[in-house]
């Protein structure tokens, strides 16, 4: 089971850390959560997919560009969901495969797609998927995050996402790889 309590205060965090304006973030959280329905699964998920379907298709990643533009990236839109799901107490989490993330009742084999909302079987994936925690969730953001800021090149971006996934308790191989990716983009720099 994943350590959702913690996605809004480390999204905070890494967004403020990258320069973001986090003013605001937190009560539109909690207008969101207010929407939200509690109740079994399938009535949670189904809530779930209406709030991600609010969301158009974007590029922002970060929470407070999420909320702000009211649209995302996936991963953008399930972080937010996933923090306005732990406000208002519903038992929906984030789930994933390598980099994608969904939302998840550990009730059902159901999983809402935040790309839209779309509800749908699980295993019509044919993957294992694992519960996320939070710190894994924001290595998942800030990966895409230093992924785009290279890409548009905008090194300092790139390398400070880089850096904040390295201060994250993550498994070894991943810390490696991640650190590989950081050492990589200093050698860019030089």
């Amino acid at each position: 089971m994943s350590c959702t309590g913690e996605h809004t205060e480390l999204a905070l965090a890494i967004a403020r850390d990258l320069g973001r304006d986090t003013d605001g973030a937190e009560h539109q959280l909690d207008l969101l959560a207010i929407a939200l329905r509690r109740g079994g699964a399938r009535v949670e998920l189904r809530s779930i997919s209406r709030l991600c379907s609010g969301f158009a298709d974007g590029g922002a990643l970060l929470l407070p560009d999420v909320l702000s533009a009211q649209a995302g990236h996936p991963s953008g839109v399930a972080l937010v969901a996933a923090a306005a799901a732990q406000r208002a107490g519903l038992g929906v989490e984030v789930v994933g495969y390598g980099d994608e993330l969904l939302l998840a009742h550990p009730g059902a084999t159901l999983v809402v797609d935040p790309a839209g909302g779309r509800i749908f079987d699980g295993r019509e994936l044919g993957v294992d998927l694992a519960w996320r925690c939070a710190h894994e969730t924001a290595a998942t953001v800030l990966d895409r995050t230093a992924e785009r800021a290279e890409l548009l090149g905008d090194l300092a971006l790139a390398m400070a996402a880089r850096a904040l996934t390295l201060t994250l308790p993550l498994e070894d191989d991943s810390r490696a790889h991640r650190a590989g990716e950081h050492r990589r983009l200093l050698a860019r720099l030089n």
